[in-house]
């Protein structure tokens, strides 16, 4: 037992007092790149591997603990560790009609027969079963041993992201603002389109919302919606444009925008001035190129208070939460 103890012990001062491993930096035509120098996508990525990694440690404390404890109580109760695994960790695999009712309620996001289905979902529902066991063994643990683990949190790295000039809704001496990057032709956007508006209203003179282009279809198409978007900026019908342009957003293959610029009642001279200029599309490219190298890749994106927002699941409840942590720091 004594040497078992010391084992946990230096366990634990290799996982909490180990030295922080140093930024990296490198030279690229000319230049250096440290610390806070280093590019914006960089920042963001190597955040996202420090988050990784800590997860990677927890489970790895976590799969120690359970094999200790298991080891332990077997002992204690006179049986083997592989029957108290089978007493504490042993699921019932589902059956053929639980298979088929989680089917006909997937059904329309699975779209491939449920014969050849079958054995994935099965896998599925008993992997989220065996989770649901540890989940409960691990909380038993606590409770009886009181297991806890610390660990550094990471700090996401916080960028001045641009505002200046881009369609804003909100009170402009809002503690919270919240830039989305997004695209006309992506689905997701079109939804969480009508959360940020949901939002406005939670949270009216506490958040401010700026909009920006990021426009990543490779039909081009939301570019020049994006493009035309900037000409109804420019007088003062941004906003109709941009609803509308998602409501219609399944027809906009179909038609130009300059129907959408007509149906929102813009002034179709200076609309079509401005759209056959140079000024909106370098407007939008310059919103896609610091989409870009601050490392995103998909829409929607958004970013709170600077913080890039991780979503982990349905995008409402991620985004109030942002909102709620970041009033919080506001005080």
């Amino acid at each position: 037992m004594k040497k078992l103890l010391a084992t946990t012990l230096c366990l634990a001062g290799a996982l909490w007092l180990s030295p922080a491993i140093a930024e990296p930096s490198f030279s690229y035509d000319g230049q250096s790149y440290q610390e806070d120098s280093l590019p914006p996508a960089l920042q963001q990525k190597f955040y996202e591997l420090e988050q990784k990694a800590n997860e990677q440690r927890r489970q790895a404390i976590d799969q120690y603990i359970v094999n200790r404890y298991l080891r332990e109580r077997a002992k204690a109760e006179s049986i083997s560790v592989r029957q108290l695994q089978q007493q504490l960790l042993s699921v019932t695999h589902a059956s053929d009609a639980e298979l088929k009712a989680f089917y006909d309620s997937n059904q329309s996001r699975i779209k491939q027969p449920f014969a050849q289905v079958k054995e994935r979902i099965a896998e599925f529902i008993n992997n989220q079963r065996r989770s649901m066991k540890e989940a409960q063994l691990l909380t038993t643990i606590m409770t009886d041993k009181g297991y806890r683990v610390q660990l550094d949190s990471v700090e996401a790295p916080r960028f001045e992201v641009a505002t200046e000039g881009y369609p804003t809704k909100g009170s402009a001496d809002a503690k919270v603002t919240l830039i989305e990057f997004a695209d006309y032709q992506c689905p997701h956007c079109k939804k969480a389109s009508k959360i940020v508006k949901d939002l406005l209203k939670r949270y009216e003179g506490d958040l401010k919302v700026v909009y920006r282009d990021f426009p990543i279809n490779p039909s081009g198409i939301s570019r020049k919606v994006s493009e035309a978007a900037v000409c109804a900026q420019e007088q003062g019908k941004f906003w109709p444009f941009h609803d509308l342009a998602f409501e219609r957003q399944s027809y906009l293959k179909a038609i130009k925008p300059d129907l959408l610029a007509k149906q929102v009642g813009l002034d179709m001279d200076q609309f079509n001035a401005c759209y056959a200029g140079d000024d909106n599309t370098a407007k939008v490219a310059a919103s896609s190129n610091e989409a870009e190298e601050l490392g995103l890749t998909g829409t929607p994106s958004f970013f709170v208070n600077g913080k890039l927002l991780h979503v982990h699941g349905e995008l409402e409840p991620a985004l109030i939460k942002a909102v709620e942590d970041a009033l919080k720091e506001q005080g």
